[in-house]
């Protein structure tokens, strides 16, 4: 699964396994292949996920973000630098 993280500054894109977030109605794992859905991303928690190489990187939310997710692709929008 691709997953591209866009800040004000900066665009990350990775090849990922999963995606973890916490979102307004709780925590949710996403895989490739899952129903797309837009998410609220919560400030104050961590957005973590999983590379491909098994490496898993956090990152720790001070602001709220949105998360979109499709089959083969998740777009997290962040409002700060990573």
């Amino acid at each position: 699964m691709k997953l591209v993280v866009i800040s004000p500054q900066s665009k990350h894109e990775y090849t990922v396994q999963w995606i973890e977030a916490h979102t307004l109605t709780g925590n949710v794992v996403i895989k490739s292949g899952h129903a797309p859905i837009i998410l609220t991303l919560v400030a104050g928690t961590d957005f973590s996920f999983l590379l491909a190489s098994d490496e898993k990187k956090i990152i720790r939310l001070f602001r709220s973000g949105f998360l979109e997710v499709d089959r083969t692709t998740a777009l997290a929008l962040i409002s700060q630098e990573i």
